[in-house]
C-alpha cells in the first residue's frame, strides 16, 4: 500500500489546523558571549570594543585586559526547521531583536553586526550600532539558515575586582507580515 498521500494528508492537515507551529529559531555558538579573559581593576569605567572578527581594543578607561589575542566571537544561525508549513515561517520576514542581560561587574553596551549570510536585510541594509538591536531579514525559504558574527562592545565597572566576568545578552526572532 503507497502511503506517501496519506502522509501528504495528514501534513496538510497539520497544517491547516495548526497543529504543527514552526517558527523561526535561533541558535548560538559558541552558546555563551565572548569573554575578556583576565582583567585587571581600574579606578574608571572601561569599555573594550570586540569587533564581529574578535579583535579586541580597550576605547576607554584604565582598567587593563591581562589576555592578549582575539576572542571567539559568537555566530548566530536562524532558520525555520524543517516543518515550516502551518506558520509559512519560510515566507515571512523575520524580526531579530538582541538585548543585553545586566550585571554588576560586565555589561554589554554596544551591538555591531558582522556579515549577514544566507539572507538578505529587510530594510536593504544593517542595522547600526546600538545598545540593542533590531531588524527584519526577508524570507528565508525551505531549508535556509541566514548566519552572522555578533560583535559588541562591554563595560567594566569602575574598582571592579581583578578577574574575569562574564555577560551575555538574549537573541528572539518572531515572524512579522
Amino acid at each position: 500500500m503507497n502511503r506517501w498521500p496519506i502522509i501528504l494528508i495528514t501534513l496538510l492537515t497539520m497544517a491547516v489546523s495548526g497543529v504543527a507551529h514552526a517558527q523561526a529559531t535561533v541558535t548560538r555558538s559558541p552558546a555563551s558571549a565572548p569573554t575578556l579573559g583576565v582583567t585587571i581593576r581600574g579606578t574608571t569605567p572601561t569599555t573594550f570594543s570586540i569587533s564581529s572578527t574578535g579583535a579586541v581594543t580597550r576605547t576607554s578607561g584604565n582598567a587593563i585586559r591581562l589576555t592578549s589575542g582575539s576572542v571567539t566571537t559568537p555566530t548566530l544561525s536562524i532558520n525555520c526547521g524543517l516543518l515550516n508549513l502551518s506558520g509559512l515561517c519560510a515566507l515571512r520576514y523575520i524580526r531579530i531583536t538582541i538585548t543585553p542581560v545586566g550585571s554588576s561587574s560586565a555589561t554589554i553596551t554596544r551591538f555591531r553586526m558582522g556579515t549577514l549570510n544566507g539572507a538578505t536585510y529587510r530594510s536593504g541594509s544593517a542595522p547600526a550600532e546600538g545598545a540593542t538591536l533590531t531588524f527584519d531579514i526577508n524570507p528565508l525559504g525551505l531549508l535556509s539558515t541566514a548566519t552572522f558574527q555578533l560583535g559588541m562592545d562591554v563595560t567594566l565597572a569602575a574598582n571592579a575586582p581583578s578577574g574575569t566576568y562574564g555577560f551575555d545578552y538574549v537573541v528572539t526572532v518572531q515572524l512579522v507580515q
